[in-house]
């Protein structure tokens, strides 16, 4: 599941340096936020054996103005194996009937919902960057 923002205009645009740094550090510590409350999700019983794929579960920026959750791809260079059919995603879960946990789904929806969080740390990096 991914969702995605797009936005135009001279605010947005490349060429505003602070700004760019403001939305990417803010990004990195939403991604850091997120990241967690996946991990969070991942008990025993719930998604979680070995620990292998709770340790796993990362986030960076792709490029500029883009940041990402996974379960490894960005810093193993490929998710964890086992992780598509945990999150429910897999065509395996049609053929076995597990329907997944959907931590990454869930995370996403909660992330979507703007909480304030999220406002409280864009705030603080703008104010930190653009003043």
């Amino acid at each position: 599941m991914s969702s995605k923002v797009t936005v135009q205009g001279n605010f947005f645009d490349h060429r505003n340096k602070n700004f760019a740094k403001a939305f990417n550090d803010s990004l990195l510590d939403i991604g850091a936020f997120g990241a967690k409350d996946v991990k969070r999700q991942l008990t025993r019983g719930h998604g979680f054996q070995t620990g292998y794929l709770k340790g796993s579960v990362g986030f960076g920026l792709v490029k500029n103005f883009l940041a990402q959750i996974d379960a490894g791809d960005l810093h193993k260079g490929r998710n964890v194996i086992y992780a598509r059919w945990v999150e429910g995603v897999s065509t395996r879960n049609s053929s076995d009937g597990f329907e997944g946990f959907k931590m990454f789904h869930k995370t996403a929806k909660m992330l979507q919902s703007g909480p304030v969080v999220i406002k409280d740390i864009m705030e603080y990096h703008v104010k930190r960057n653009l003043n």
